[in-house]
């Protein structure tokens, strides 16, 4: 039995999801040479890339008789500005933070599809939301969904880089082909490197991780080096994205309900941050991104930017 296009098309509109595609499991999207020496240079933080290998380059260890990859994307940008309006002594949280966690709204839209998927097809699945050994990004753009931009992050015409994506691996094939690849949009394009405060992406489609922000504030287990700059930033960072040609036309455009800024969660106050107990600091990022960061490092980065 074969998964119908249309139908699979028709399953994750049904449930909210934006854009979707599949791809031959067989074909691996990235050159593994390539991706080998890209892992050798990630901080360990990363390091979990690096341990799933084998099942990242061969999804029938993830799940076996795989045929196919489906991956779904997600948009969460809204008409809300980003850091360039963020007031004086508050300190800037990326837009993926400002709602709930993506693993509470988005995980289960992808659960959803792959549970209609065994259904409707009688198919085997093994479904994740950036928790599993699957290449995301390479696989959806292997999957027509878009390109991998100059920062590193996939970036689909229609709607840009803003976006979650969700991978289920499938047992049966698709009745349609593969969309087409869809070609680089960067071109010429420096828009993302020159954004970047720290020159993270002095050399395109290769972020440099000690001076990326977003794994500074985020992932990272250590103190920003002292020479950083953390250029307002607390938790995240968006510079690359809010000056891409295809993040930038997206204005006007409406957040759906569930990735609505929370109250405080846009542009906290650094001395609210510094200020919060254990219980407060819970009650205020309880089931958020932030909440994984913990305490201890979200006020390790809130001193640096009240007393640079």
């Amino acid at each position: 039995m074969e998964i119908q296009a249309h139908k699979l098309r028709e399953l994750a509109q049904g449930l909210g999801i934006d854009a979707i595609g599949w791809a031959d499991a067989a074909q691996i999207p990235v050159n593994i040479t390539a991706l080998q020496h890209r892992i050798a240079q990630m901080p360990p933080e990363l390091g979990y890339v690096g341990r799933r290998i084998q099942e990242r380059l061969n999804p029938s260890l993830v799940l076996p008789g795989v045929k196919t990859i489906v991956m779904a994307a997600i948009s969460y940008f809204g008409n809300e500005s980003g850091i360039e309006d963020m007031p004086d002594g508050a300190g800037f949280i990326s837009r993926f933070a400002w709602s709930k966690d993506y693993h509470l709204t988005v995980l289960p839209k992808i659960q959803a599809l792959a549970r209609e998927i065994e259904v409707h097809f009688g198919a085997k699945t093994k479904s994740y939301v950036d928790t599993g050994p699957i290449l995301e990004k390479a696989w959806a753009a292997a999957c027509g969904l878009g390109f991998i931009g100059k920062n590193g992050l996939l970036i689909t015409p229609e709607f840009g880089s803003f976006v979650f994506l969700g991978s289920i691996l499938v047992d049966l094939e698709v009745d349609h082909p593969a969309l087409p690849a869809v070609p680089s949009g960067c071109t010429n394009c420096v828009a993302c490197q020159k954004a970047c405060p720290t020159g993270a992406l002095a050399t395109p489609w290769c972020i440099d991780y000690e001076r990326c922000l977003a794994h500074q504030t985020v992932t990272a287990k250590q103190k920003p080096p002292a020479d950083l700059p953390l250029a307002g930033h607390l938790y995240g960072c968006d510079r690359c994205q809010d000056v891409c040609p295809f993040n930038r036309r997206l204005k006007n455009r409406e957040y759906r309900q569930e990735f609505k800024p929370l109250p405080g969660l846009k542009y906290p106050e650094l001395r609210t941050i510094l200020s919060m107990d254990e219980q407060q600091f819970k009650d205020t990022f309880k089931d958020t991104p932030v909440i994984r960061r913990g305490r201890e490092k979200v006020q390790m980065i809130a001193r640096r930017l009240v007393e640079p």
